[in-house]
Order: C-alpha cells, then structure tokens, then sequence
C-alpha cells in the first residue's frame, strides 16, 4: 500500500508554541473559515515532498539520506517575518518565514535532492524557498474575504520567533484524515559532521 511521505526538519517544542499564539492571533483576524489553519503541532519545514512511495523504498530512501547528508554540521535557522505565495494581491498560502544566512539550509535541500535523485525523484523545478506553512486560503473564498486576507498579510507584523536546531532531516508518512493529517516519523538523517 502506497505511503504519501515528504522530507523534513522537525521543530522544537518551543517554537510550536510561539507558532501556535501566532496562529491564535491569525485566526483572529482572518475571515471566519477562509483559511485552513495548519496546527501548530504539525508545522515542519519542508524540504522535499515524495508523494506516494511503497514500503520498500522506505530503507533505500534513509539510506540514500543517510550517506548524503552524514557530513554536513548541525547548524540552526530563524522563524521570523509573515508572508504569502504566491502574492498579496491573491495569497494562497500564508507562511512564516525562515532566515539563514550562512548557506548550510539551501546546501541541505541540495543534499536531500542529490540523495533522491538516483532513486526516481526528480529535483524541484521551482528553487527553494525555505518557509513554515500556517494555513491554505480555502477555494471559493469571496473577493471581500481575499481583501480581507490580503490586508491581514501586509498589516501582520512577526519580529523573531525563534531558532530551531537542526540536528537532522526526517523522512515523514503523512496520514490524511478529516480532522487532518498525521505525521508519523519513518525514519531520520542525523547530521554529525563526518567525512
């Protein structure tokens, strides 16, 4: 049976719960059910989504992982600043951002798709723009509401909220349900430093 899965950095329980005041404060302003907020708990940054996998290529997948990102070094990342794809004038998803200056979070993803690549998953067209989904503009909103949404956007204001350590990459099985989905982690990339 086919298991829908993508790759991740998970993130700490402090951030989670700056997240989810923020997410309060969001919903508190968006028109009521025009946005599908992501739970708190559930927000991960994404660095490449497999889709549909069988079983069996779950081990060749952490293995591949494993063997790639071995030698990278543990660095750390910062949420701050509020934002949309694919613009303000019609948003579609709201996201938080993600600030590193010092190049080691793109050079990950470029060792998640090197990882991948030989496996059958071709690279991302798009480049990648590392950022933490809140919520997904529901289809059908009414133009008010998208004004409405819009406004919010470049009103909100979100100085830091954190910094997330990353010690590792996941390879997550997303479960989708009515209530949502559930995450489940399949197995990890540790990043230790050595050659």
């Amino acid at each position: 049976m086919p298991i829908r899965s993508f790759i991740a950095i998970a993130l700490g329980e402090e951030l989670h719960r700056e997240l989810d005041r923020l997410l309060r404060r969001l919903q508190a302003d968006a028109p009521p059910g025009a946005v599908k907020w992501v739970p708190a708990a559930n927000i991960h940054l994404t660095l490449k989504f497999l889709g549909d996998i069988q079983p069996e290529q779950v081990e060749p997948i952490l293995a591949a992982l494993r063997r790639e990102v071995a030698d990278l070094s543990p660095f750390s990342f910062v949420v701050e600043g509020f934002g949309c794809f694919p613009g303000v004038r019609r948003p579609r998803v709201l996201w938080a951002g993600v600030r590193e200056a010092t190049g080691q979070l793109q050079a990950l993803q470029v060792r998640v798709e090197r990882a991948l690549h030989p496996l059958g998953f071709p690279p991302e067209e798009r480049g990648f723009s590392p950022h933490l989904t809140l919520g997904r503009v529901r289809d059908g909103v009414r133009p008010a509401e998208l004004r409405e949404i819009s406004q919010l956007i470049e009103r909100t204001q979100i100085g830091q909220l954190g910094e997330q350590a990353v010690t590792s990459v996941i390879l997550f099985r997303s479960d989708l349900r009515p209530a949502g989905p559930i995450y489940t982690p399949l197995g990890e990339a540790p990043l230790s430093g050595r050659r």
